[in-house]
């Protein structure tokens, strides 16, 4: 595994204990909370369903951003292609070995 893919599993750990640790903080307080039985049950139920719906939408922002960034990155090698075709063609500039 190189420096690059060690550090991007390391960034998606952090992002998931933090997700995780959200919502096992927040299913405590709502059940520490000082409220009646039937309120309780309707806010989990509530917090759960917006869990759900948000993690349905997970795999869509995934692919857009995963589209986002091919692009960012084809663009910027083609602007860099671009650049160092416009270097070579100056007189007096090395020639480009391939």
């Amino acid at each position: 595994m190189t420096e690059t893919e060690h550090s991007g599993s390391g960034g998606l750990k952090v992002f998931l204990a933090f997700v995780g640790g959200a919502l096992v903080g927040g299913a405590a307080a709502v059940l520490f909370a000082p409220r009646a039985g039937a309120e309780t049950r309707r806010r989990l139920t509530g917090a759960v369903d917006d869990s759900r719906e948000a993690a349905s939408r997970m795999p869509q922002a995934i692919r857009e951003a995963t589209a986002a960034a091919k692009a960012a990155f084809a663009a910027a090698l083609k602007e860099n292609a671009g650049a160092d075709a416009a270097v070579s063609a100056l007189p007096g500039s090395p020639p480009r070995h391939h």
